[in-house]
Formats: structure tokens, sequence, C-alpha cells
């Protein structure tokens, strides 16, 4: 699986692929949960081996900061 295959599989954008990695080295913020590392690499682009699908939801479930803020703030007043 490229990154556009495991981007579609996690439903995330390609760009969020390429930034978990990036964030998963060292002083990262993912350095201690790294996004599982590529089987390998064709020319640039990484690849993951179709049987790690199970280790990707894993990753997925435990990714640091899930749910955490929900974003920002709503503007409309509270009922009351």
């Amino acid at each position: 699986m490229d990154r556009e295959a495991v981007a579609k599989f996690l439903g995330v954008s390609v760009k969020s692929i390429s930034q978990y990695l990036t964030e998963s080295r060292e002083g990262g913020r993912y350095a201690d949960h790294p996004f599982p590392k590529p089987d390998g690499r064709i020319g640039r682009g990484p690849w993951w081996n179709k049987k790690r699908k199970a280790e990707f939801l894993k990753w997925q479930e435990a990714r640091p900061g899930r749910g955490v803020g929900g974003g920002r703030p709503s503007h409309k007043p509270k009922s009351a």
C-alpha cells in the first residue's frame, strides 16, 4: 500500500500520512508512539505491506491527542 492507500484506509488525507511519518521522528509529536515504519520505498514514496492494516488501526486508536480540544469554541450563545 502506498501513502494514498493508507490514507484512504484510515480516512485521512495523504498529507496527514506524510505528517505522521515526519512527526514520528525523534523529538516529534509522535516520537513515543511512532507511525508504522514503511516496509520500503518506491523512488521517494513509502509503501507498506497490506497485511499490516491491523497495525495502522491500532496506531490510530491510540494516537496521542485524539479527541482533545474539539476545535475552536462556538460563538453561538449558550441557551439557558
